[in-house]
């Protein structure tokens, strides 16, 4: 009997840990033309058109005027990024049909990107992504549910995954 209750306490703290998670929507900008670049410790993205901008920071909060915000979600990266050089933003996330990879121009290169659901079924593999602008990937005809995007240089071999939510 003690067993059972054990068991039973587990299975039911585990479901309810499981379905707790929270996915936030991340604010990004949709602009016709800009860019981002990363010197140093320091990160700056401009849009073409966009009004001055001030941030003011104080007692743990940061105002931003304009309408490009800070990604107040942060980057999903699943494991250490290999290629944190390459200023790597992925949008929208979570997505209903189409996902934006941005990369800097300055590496004069290309990624090689592959996608799993979490079976580890690949959902694309292969595909070479060599837009730094910004290189499209169509997650329209994925099921719902959470995708790993593995990408990875082909010249250095560094790789990083991002986790990747289609509604």
């Amino acid at each position: 009997m003690n067993r059972f209750l054990s068991l039973s306490t587990l299975i039911f703290l585990f479901s309810f840990s499981s379905s707790a998670q929270q996915f936030d929507i991340c604010m990004d900008v949709v602009s016709s033309s800009g860019g981002q670049g990363v010197q140093g410790n320091r990160y700056m993205a401009w849009t073409v058109g966009e009004t001055f901008v001030k941030t003011l920071h104080g007692a743990g909060l940061a105002f931003t005027q304009g309408f490009q915000q800070p990604d107040a979600c942060g980057k999903s990266f699943v494991s250490t990024s290999d290629l944190s050089d390459w200023g790597m933003s992925l949008f929208p996330n979570p997505t209903e049909g189409f996902v934006t990879l941005r990369f800097s121009p300055e590496k004069n290169g290309h990624l090689i990107c592959s996608v799993y659901d979490l079976l580890g079924r690949p959902m694309l593999e292969n595909r070479m992504l060599a837009t730094p602008e910004g290189s499209v990937i169509d997650a329209s005809a994925w099921p719902p549910g959470v995708f790993f995007l593995l990408l990875k240089d082909p010249a250095s071999q560094a790789s990083v995954t991002f986790r990747v939510v289609r509604l």
